[in-house]
């Protein structure tokens, strides 16, 4: 009976020891609009125009890398919604950093984001 005791404590510390593991690292970018960079621009913009966009319902997406290694990323919040207003929040910043689990879904980058920070 002890020896079952003792084996039911280990594994309930290691069960604990794996749930509350630290936060992973964040991915680090920017915010863009995806209508200037499909037009030839760099996508960037400021925190006013992408605010505008937002609410017109225009893509703000998450850009990592540079270049022909840059990649394109829909921000979705854990509940389902669309985060390009959260984004836009964040569009006056030079990087950002966005915690969360990525998807491939039918060739696009998804992204659900438990955290986005400003990573200036």
């Amino acid at each position: 009976m002890k020896k079952i005791f003792a084996l039911l404590l280990f594994v309930g510390i290691l069960f604990s020891a794996t749930v509350n593991s630290a936060p992973s690292k964040p991915m680090k970018g920017y915010v863009a609009s995806l209508n200037d960079m499909v037009t030839g621009g760099t996508g960037k913009i400021d925190k006013a125009k992408a605010t505008e966009l937002a609410e017109k319902g225009n893509p703000i997406v998450f850009v990592t890398g540079k270049g022909k290694s840059a990649k394109i990323y829909f921000v979705y919040n854990e509940d389902g919604t669309f985060a390009g207003k959260n984004l836009a929040k964040f569009a006056a910043n030079e990087f950002i950093g966005i915690v969360g689990k990525v998807k491939k879904v039918n060739g696009l980058n998804i992204l659900i984001a438990e955290k986005i920070e400003s990573m200036d």
